[in-house]
């Protein structure tokens, strides 16, 4: 495949902090963000709504990142520049691999959500504090599928897919242990306590559901805010004695599975909100993390990331949408382990913030030209 645009390689090289996110401790982990100078970071707070406690991050400095998507008539973007990562311009490199075309990357967010842990500046917050405020803290981080600007999961070799897929795995492990070494430094009898760091792990392509940058990558996030989903899921099992992916494997139709990998399953959920959702479920229950997973189940999840998304690619220009789509990370307490696909093929009305959605496609059909994307039958 030819690609018009890619990062330059020796540039890159240079801003080489680690090889591997493993070769990193803690602490020289914090630091990289405390030296990093170029990081455009503000104050970060959360307000927390009192009907759920679903926490709302305030982060100034967002606002100022750079968009690269193509101007249209309904998302206009009024900082539009050339790619940054083609340009070589970013943050320091905390893990990089090889692929069979060009290099895939983990670096610093330049415009991270979150901040330092216990390094947040509090000038200039203090007025809008509630009984409800929280300082936002974390580390926030992106991986680039690849260094060509147009290759990403829907295009890539499976062997790429695979090497992407396990670093991303890698920088969850890592990222969760730096979560148990700063727990135990705050609270030293705090080995029995629910850890109060969470990895969020997410996908945003296209300007209309929060991508940027239009150049492939996913964010992953190390925060003291659990996300709703992975508190819903985490009651969900307490609820019902077994995790969702489970719960999915078991009661879902099996007319709406897409495609059978052995170790995962890619499937439309029989709830489908808007059309061409779908969900890559984990078969082992007991997987928890990404980390977690053997060599054939992350081969299985790979493949699963790129399926998914080849449908979503080839489905929405025919329902005249342009693509955009979000991939969210269900890992942790409850969850087993799935990967939710949620592209932007429907908008959403004032019902569906009222919590009550209408899809207006069949979830059957839906499903059956999802297989005849993947040339899956069937029977």
């Amino acid at each position: 495949m030819s690609n018009s645009k890619y990062a330059p390689r020796e540039k890159l090289r240079k801003l080489i902090e680690a090889e591997s996110i493993e070769e990193l401790s803690a602490d020289q982990l914090l630091l990289s963000f405390v030296n990093d100078n170029v990081i455009t970071s503000g104050p970060a707070q959360a307000q927390l709504d009192p009907r759920n406690g679903e926490p709302t991050i305030f982060n100034t400095a967002r606002s100022f990142r750079p968009h690269n998507y193509p101007r249209s008539k309904g998302n206009p973007v009024q900082n539009v520049i050339d790619c940054p990562i083609c340009r070589g311009n970013t943050t320091g490199i905390l893990d990089w691999i090889e692929l069979s075309n060009g290099f895939s990357f983990i670096n610093k967010n330049l415009y991270p959500v979150i901040n330092i842990p216990n390094s947040n500046p509090r000038a200039g917050i203090e007025q809008n504090k509630t009984s409800s405020s929280i300082a936002a803290e974390g580390l926030h981080f992106l991986q680039w599928t690849s260094s060509y600007h147009d290759q990403d999961w829907h295009n890539i070799p499976l062997k790429d897919s695979f090497a992407v897929m396990t670093r991303l795995a890698a920088l969850e492990k890592k990222l969760l242990e730096t979560g148990t070494e700063l727990s135990s430094r705050v609270n030293k009898d705090a080995s029995d306590q629910e850890l109060p760091w969470f990895v969020s792990i997410f996908k945003n392509v296209g300007l209309a559901v929060g991508g940027s940058l239009e150049h492939g990558h996913q964010q992953i996030m190390m925060g003291n805010l659990p996300p709703r989903r992975i508190l819903n899921n985490k009651r969900f099992q307490e609820k019902h004695k077994i995790t969702f992916s489970s719960y999915l494997l078991d009661q879902n139709p099996k007319e709406l599975i897409l495609k059978d990998y052995g170790p995962a399953i890619l499937l439309v959920p029989v709830y489908m909100r808007r059309p061409y959702d779908m969900i890559l479920v984990l078969k082992e229950n007991q997987r928890a993390y990404l980390h977690d997973m053997n060599e054939a189940e992350v081969r299985a999840v790979a493949q699963g990331w790129m399926d998914a998304t080849k449908v979503i690619w080839e489905s929405m220009p025919g329902l005249s949408k342009e693509v955009a789509f979000n991939i969210v990370t269900h890992n942790g307490p409850g969850a087993g382990l799935y990967f939710e696909f949620l592209p932007f093929t429907q908008e959403q009305g004032g019902l569906e913030h009222l919590g009550l959605s209408v899809c207006q496609a069949d979830v059957y059909q839906t499903a059956e030209h999802a297989r005849s994307i993947l040339d899956v039958s069937s029977g």
